[in-house]
């Protein structure tokens, strides 16, 4: 099976020649040695000098050192200049090893700073200069080169320090697109810890609340029992299916699962049916809707998200409750969203949640440039247990 086609960002993207040799070291430094090694090569074959041994023995020596050239780019510049300048064949050169001088030099660009470069290409000149001296003492050329510095060092240092530089972009997008994407799965990871609190949190006190209900009227009321009984399946059925979903988001990246999760306001029920829900549960809630909402779906579900999370809580915490207003308007370019009710918080009833429940209604109202509000409420004679009220000010985003 063919391995599959890995995505590359188009800022990233190289020609698919350079792509080749980058994924091919090896190869690149074979031709980089053949390319240096030939033509010496050639001239010691074709036409051989009086000291052809050292020619070969510079020959190899070169090769030798070209092959280590990634690892150690400023101390094989100045071993390949050394043999350079003590071949034979150099004689007959204005300037020994261009093409040494241009693979050397280049490299040495590319891995290190362009000062370290420049002073690199000048010490390659000095140790030409001084081996060129010893040829000429011992008899193996007659004269000193006619040009230490030679162009094709400057044209390295320019490849290499552009070479250096678009690496260093390249790493810099890479970051870059890395964090990125950890902050998306950041994000992600939040969203669903926030859908799957809901979902628990909502239907869990629900059911609970359903089935002591149940209990306590089977004998009096045995058909409200029946029907809390009901309710409470098709409460369970619900959570079952919205934490599969949810999970199969976390577990399969399903991208359209998760686009589904996060525009559900369609697939979300209306607040009247929430309502009645929470009324079979035994809380007291009365709806006030106005009936000109907006028709964004993604304001709709964090509406309803926000309302089910406030009973779900008054549900869970509170004793006593004789009053529970829900109350949706709209309010010049915002929609207001409030729950407010009488009861009591209950110590006994306090559990260590992780209060992302709360967290979470904060995040789905900055997400409309909104606010939300909650707290407790001053004891009055009407209510001399206080009570709690949620309110929720989302903006309404106008469409194209």
């Amino acid at each position: 099976m063919s391995a599959p086609a890995v995505f590359e960002e188009p800022a990233l993207r190289r020609p698919r020649i350079v792509r080749w040799f980058a994924e091919r070291p090896r190869i690149a430094d074979v031709l980089v040695i053949l390319a240096c090694a030939a033509p010496a090569s050639a001239v010691l074959l074709l036409e051989p000098p009086t000291h052809a041994w050292l020619g070969w023995l510079c020959v190899g020596a070169t090769a030798l050192a070209l092959w280590r050239r990634r690892q150690y780019p400023l101390v094989v510049l100045l071993v390949v200049m050394a043999f350079a300048a003590l071949n034979p064949i150099s004689a007959q050169t204005m300037s020994p090893g261009q093409l040494e001088t241009f693979f050397t030099v280049y490299t040495l660009a590319a891995q290190r700073r362009m000062r370290t470069a420049i002073l690199g290409a000048l010490a390659g000149a000095v140790v030409v200069l001084a081996f060129s001296g010893l040829a000429v003492l011992f008899g193996i050329r007659d004269g000193f080169p006619a040009s230490l510095l030679n162009f094709t060092a400057v044209i390295a240092i320019a490849l290499g320090v552009a070479v250096r530089a678009s690496r260093a972009r390249r790493e810099a997008i890479t970051t870059m697109i890395e964090m990125r994407e950890e902050r998306a799965r950041s994000a992600e990871r939040t969203r669903i810890a926030a859908e799957m609190h809901d979902v628990v949190a909502h239907s869990i006190t629900v059911m609970v609340a359903l089935a002591g209900g149940a209990e306590a009227g089977w004998q009096k009321h045995p058909e409200r029992a029946r029907r809390a009984l009901e309710q409470l399946g098709d409460v369970g059925a619900r959570a079952l299916e919205e934490m599969q979903r949810t999970l199969q988001v976390l577990h399969e990246g399903d991208e359209k699962l998760t686009e589904d999760l996060a525009h559900s306001g369609h697939n979300v029920p209306e607040l009247a049916e929430l309502v009645a829900e929470f009324r079979e549960a035994g809380l007291p809630v009365t709806l006030a809707e106005d009936p000109e909402l907006p028709s964004d779906p993604a304001l709709r579900t964090t509406i309803y998200r926000v309302v089910r999370e406030s009973l779900t809580n008054t549900l869970r915490h509170a004793t006593g409750t004789s009053f529970v207003e829900v109350k949706v308007v709209r309010d010049a370019d915002d929609v207001v969203a409030t729950v407010t009710d009488n009861g009591r918080q209950d110590p006994a009833r306090e559990t260590a949640g992780s209060r992302l429940g709360l967290q979470a209604m904060r995040e789905r109202a900055a997400a409309f440039g909104g606010t939300l509000e909650a707290g407790p409420l001053l004891a009055t004679p009407a209510s001399p247990g206080g009570g709690w009220r949620v309110c929720a000010r989302l903006k309404v985003k106008e469409g194209p």
